[in-house]
């Protein structure tokens, strides 16, 4: 069965999240969110399709303020049976944002994550050595490193703080992911797609069935059959996420 904890529904149009849900072979998508009305969105998603579940959080961005942190909490507060993690949070320095504001924003929800008992999805880019320092910091377990592209050294320190790392599926052509699905602990991989983005076929737009291709890499690599990569991914998912 397919579990993808990294996706962006809210993207997609109606008739894609009707195939999703009808697909035997997919067992949960976690759309994470991105800002304010994404959250609304996905949770709304959420509600209506069984099979999606909703992450909720702000994405680095530079027009985060306190009042959008405050949004959020009202949110949870009244949808707290809804919320399976907190995501899409993080620290992002390809762009000219303002790199405190971001630190604050993802320790408040961070704190979130770790007062709703639920993991944590992070988003890192050119900031790996600050979010691990921060995450350790926090001394909080329940961490999924959604597409970490950070060095190996980043990634072994990761290992052994108990992290999950979540592999997208351009993993079939990425040797970065390729190398880290070698070095990782096999009960601390998941699987995620980053719908629409990161399809392991050029020309198409991402979605949560392309996680097939991730696992016959995986079983590649690992030798061993799908079927026993997909055991394995489901038993990594149920013992981070207590279900």
């Amino acid at each position: 069965m397919i579990i993808d904890v990294h996706a962006h529904l809210d993207f997609l149009p109606e008739e894609k999240l009707i195939e999703i849900q009808s697909n035997p072979h997919i067992s949960l998508v976690i759309t994470n969110s991105v800002n304010v009305e994404s959250n609304k969105k996905n949770l709304e998603l959420a509600t209506k399709y069984p099979k999606i579940k909703y992450a909720v959080g702000l994405y680095p961005e530079d027009n985060l303020i306190q009042e959008n942190i405050e949004e959020l909490k009202q949110l949870i507060g009244k949808n707290k049976e809804k919320v399976m993690a907190v995501g899409e949070i993080g620290l992002d320095k390809t762009e000219n944002l303002d790199f405190e504001n971001q630190i604050n924003f993802f320790k408040q929800q961070l704190e979130i994550a770790k007062q709703l008992n639920v993991p944590a999805i992070i988003h890192t880019r050119k900031a790996e050595k600050e979010v691990i320092d921060i995450l350790e910091e926090l001394n909080y377990p329940k961490i999924i490193l959604h597409c970490f592209s950070g060095n190996f050294k980043l990634v072994k320190r990761a290992i052994d703080l108990g992290y999950y790392f979540s592999i997208p599926t351009n993993v079939v052509r990425a040797e970065h992911f390729q190398k880290m699905l070698t070095l990782v602990p096999h009960n601390q991989i998941l699987t995620e797609t980053d719908t629409p983005y990161l399809s392991p076929f050029k020309e198409k737009q991402n979605e949560p069935g392309f996680i097939l291709e991730s696992i016959k890499k995986m079983s590649e690599i690992w030798k061993i059959p799908e079927k026993e990569v997909e055991n394995q991914i489901e038993k990594n998912f149920k013992n981070l996420f207590k279900i």
